[in-house]
């Protein structure tokens, strides 16, 4: 079984702590146990088997980098799952990128098209999001992910089974967690980093939360200040309307 949302192995615990910038000492991937951790500790090799061996190893830091993980995925997941459901693609109203869909008319599911689309061409045209036109940056492409997978296979809330795991929105949801926190740091979630569907009545009610100038579309002057209130949101002692705020200012 697969997950979206959180590491279900050793392994994929410590990709999760590397790239959330935990100090992990001594860690690496076992080459003889796979899934698994091998730690060096006062002259001595320990195997950790679970991602709950690892987490308490190395901490609260561990344990928060986790939670932020979990927490953006499934945001993340929520809104690529609605984008696969609506035959609509994600959309970053700051930057411009674009997580666009491969489908057949089946709806078999080959991967994502990653294009960077002018925030203007969505919300004044009626515009098709993959024409040379208008996308600017021209197109990569995600494709990996398992022959015969529908896009009504993706669950982007439970454990999958490994036949139905969507390789390419695994690696879609990858990119643009690192791409927020490159941007914003840890506890910022995708809906506050700019991420919405790509309609653009979507669009619009996201630059309008945000306070997004569609004329004068830019990230935040200050993204820590963006991340630092939505961590304190997520922790219970601030608000969502404090962390809009944040972003308008």
């Amino acid at each position: 079984m697969k997950s979206y949302i959180e590491p279900r192995s050793a392994a994929e615990v410590l990709d999760v702590l590397d790239l959330y910038g935990v100090d992990t000492p001594g860690a690496f991937p076992s080459t003889e146990h796979e899934g698994c951790v091998e730690v060096e500790m006062a002259g001595h090799t320990v195997l950790l088997e679970t991602p709950d061996s690892v987490k308490m190893l190395f901490g609260d830091d561990a344990a928060a980098a986790l939670r932020h993980h979990a927490s953006f995925r499934k945001d993340a997941a929520e809104i690529m799952g609605a984008a696969l459901d609506l035959g609509d693609f994600l959309y970053n109203v700051y930057s411009g990128e674009a997580f666009i869909p491969d489908t057949a008319p089946d709806g078999e599911f080959f991967g994502f098209h990653v294009a960077h689309i002018p925030l203007t061409a969505i919300i004044e045209e009626d515009a098709d999001p993959l024409s040379p036109d208008v996308c600017d940056y021209g197109l990569d492409f995600i494709g990996e992910t398992n022959e015969g997978v529908a896009v009504g296979d993706f669950d982007p809330s439970g454990e999958v089974d490994d036949g139905k795991f969507l390789t390419a929105a695994d690696w879609a949801l990858c990119d643009i967690e690192c791409g927020v926190l490159a941007t914003f740091g840890a506890g910022c979630s995708p809906a506050l980093a700019g991420w919405t569907l790509g309609d653009p009545e979507s669009i619009a009610e996201t630059c309008a939360m945000l306070g997004v100038d569609i004329a004068t579309v830019q990230a935040p002057d200050d993204p820590a200040s963006v991340a630092a209130a939505a961590k304190a949101a997520a922790k219970g002692t601030g608000t969502t309307d404090e962390a809009h705020t944040a972003i308008k200012h």
